[in-house]
């Protein structure tokens, strides 16, 4: 029998606004709408709540060696109207293209300490949905109402359109770039702070097997 949204929230350990947002974002076409109502198909939730999460430990050595990893938290994709991009946020139907320029700033921050890892995973929903790297370089601008923002020049290393089955939609690129997508995309990734940019710390790595 399929679930509700509020009924799929409560079983995935999520908040009913999170679980909105991802549907909104079109990452689970599987859920329909008879009566207006969006329902979730009860085996599309079982596998996304057996999800595991961002490994960090093994994915910070793969970066440049540290142990800090900005995290870049967004909403569902809108419309801006900026010379440099049509869209601000994440959703699973727009182009690549967009969807680079929608993650890639501006953003507020220390824009050395977002770029130090070298990668910066994108969450919607508490989950990974696209992953930047090559996060080297930066352009800063000072807004009308005062504050500092940057833009990464970055890579668009990999994205998901369904959190069902989390495939990259990215197939070619940098083969470092591919790995370390792979390590992220659809996994669970908790963060919290007061804007767009939180940081995750890995923990001591486990015992050798685990």
């Amino acid at each position: 029998m399929p679930l509700t949204l509020r009924q799929a929230a409560a079983h995935l350990n999520l908040s009913y606004d999170a679980l909105r947002k991802i549907t909104a974002a079109g990452l689970l076409p599987a859920a329909g709408q008879p009566g207006g109502k969006v329902l979730i198909p009860t085996d599309v939730a079982r596998r996304i709540q057996a999800r595991s999460a961002v490994a960090l430990h093994r994915l910070l050595p793969t970066a440049t060696g540290g142990t800090t990893m900005a995290v870049l938290r967004v909403d569902v994709a809108k419309p801006v109207l900026q010379e440099d991009r049509s869209f601000i946020g994440f959703h699973a139907d727009l182009p690549s293209a967009d969807l680079l320029e929608a993650l890639r700033g501006w953003w507020m921050g220390r824009p050395e300490k977002v770029a130090q890892a070298g990668v910066l995973p994108v969450t919607l929903g508490g989950f990974v949905v696209a992953v930047l790297t090559g996060l080297s370089d930066w352009d800063t601008k000072l807004t009308d109402n005062g504050l500092v923002r940057h833009r990464f020049d970055a890579r668009l290393a990999g994205y998901i359109s369904d959190l069902d089955t989390s495939v990259n939609m990215i197939t070619a690129g940098a083969s470092d770039d591919l790995r370390i997508a792979e390590l992220l995309l659809g996994k669970r990734l908790e963060s919290l702070a007061g804007g767009p940019i939180a940081y995750v710390s890995a923990a001591a790595a486990p015992p050798a097997g685990l």
